[in-house]
Formats: C-alpha cells, sequence, structure tokens
C-alpha cells in the first residue's frame, strides 16, 4: 500500500513542529506527504520554509479557505501508485503502529472505506462521522468523493466539513469504522485566552460563552 497524506497546516507553529516530528517518525509504508497551508501567519510560514524535508510537498493558500478546500487541494496532488488517502490537521501527534492499523482494518475489512484514527472511546462513540485525522481508500476519490469546500461560517452551529464527508463516504456504498488501538494523540490547548481558538470558536458558534469578551 501507499499512503497519501495530507496535513492541513493553520499557524500554531509549535503544534505544526510536533505534528510534522512525529508523522516522520512513525509513517512506516511508502508515503507521500503534501502540507497545505491556509494562509498562515509570518511566523508559520518561516518555519515551513526552513523545517520541511526536502522530498515532502508544500502548497501556500493566500487565505483561510478551511480543511475541507486545502484537505481536497492537497489530495489532488496524489501520485499514481496512491492507494490510501490520510487527512490530518496540524494539532496531532502520531503514535506508532498508525499505519499498520490502517492497513490490518483495510486489509480484513473490504467493504470499509473510511478510517477514523481516533478510537471510538476517544470520539465518545460518535455515530455521525469519523472526524477530521482520517483516511480512505483511493477508490472513493476515483468514484468522485470530495470534502464539502465552503467556509466553517457558512454551516449551522457545530458542523463542519467533516459532518457532510463520512455520509458521502456512505452514500457511495462503503462503509466506515475507527482504529481499534490510539493512532493519534490531539496537542492542542483549546485555551480560552488563546486568539486562534476564539476565532475557531466565533467560526463554528460554538462555545459562545467562552468568546464572549
Amino acid at each position: 500500500m501507499h499512503i497519501h497524506s495530507v496535513i492541513v497546516s493553520y499557524n500554531r507553529p509549535d503544534l505544526l513542529a510536533q505534528c510534522y516530528a512525529s508523522y516522520k517518525e512513525t509513517v512506516s509504508i511508502p508515503h507521500t506527504l503534501t502540507i497545505v497551508d491556509n494562509g498562515s501567519e509570518r511566523e508559520t510560514l518561516a518555519w515551513l520554509s526552513d523545517h520541511v524535508a526536502s522530498g515532502d510537498r508544500m502548497l501556500f493558500l493566500a487565505e483561510n479557505k478551511y480543511p475541507g478546500y486545502a484537505t481536497n487541494r492537497g489530495w489532488e496532488n496524489l501520485p499514481p501508485q496512491t492507494t490510501i488517502l490520510h487527512r490530518s490537521d496540524n494539532d496531532f501527534v502520531f503514535l506508532p503502529g498508525w499505519c499498520e492499523e490502517i492497513v490490518r482494518i483495510f486489509n480484513s475489512k473490504p467493504q470499509v472505506g473510511q478510517i477514523g484514527l481516533r478510537t471510538n472511546e476517544e470520539e465518545e462513540n460518535a455515530s455521525s462521522n469519523v472526524g477530521g485525522n482520517n483516511v480512505i481508500r483511493r477508490k472513493l476519490w476515483d468514484e468522485g468523493l470530495r470534502y464539502d469546500e465552503r467556509p466553517w461560517t457558512s454551516y449551522a452551529p457545530g458542523i463542519t466539513e467533516d459532518s457532510y464527508f463520512t455520509p458521502a463516504v456512505e452514500g457511495l456504498g462503503w462503509t466506515w469504522t475507527r482504529v481499534k488501538t490510539p493512532c493519534v494523540r490531539p496537542i492542542s490547548t483549546e485555551d480560552a485566552s488563546d486568539p486562534y481558538y476564539r476565532q475557531s470558536w466565533k467560526d463554528r458558534r460554538i462555545h459562545e460563552d467562552k468568546t464572549r469578551t
């Protein structure tokens, strides 16, 4: 199998550094990586220019187009040998064995088209979608599967592109599941005093009590 990963980058260079390092340390099957930056500020752009390996690809968007748009643009760069497409935001670190887990599931469950990289327990058994850090079979992309590209501000409160993506997988006749063992770990602080999270909550119209000044 060959995995083509997209890490969606938007500011928080300290988290991006951890995410990128853990990916490089743990990816254990043939792979390519594209980092799609969603219009970050200068500090993050400088980190990308200075630290991303020459064999990895970077795509810079002029403004924040949100994760759905960014992921589609990154997945469009998939090499022909790709069999698995992977998306991650830049606020996760990867744990050893994550590649082996998704290969095991895809090989043992041919009807599964999408795998969430967090366990049922970590996702509190949510039944509507697998969340942002996930993989799909390349076949689904070839069948026309794409992320909804609308900005978060156009969705109903609490809804994101993930809310549409997993139902679209099912609409193509595939099933989805989650990993059985921990494969990634979130590293975001979601500090209410951090402007990044205040803007994120405002865009998604959640945690309104935390975003009031």
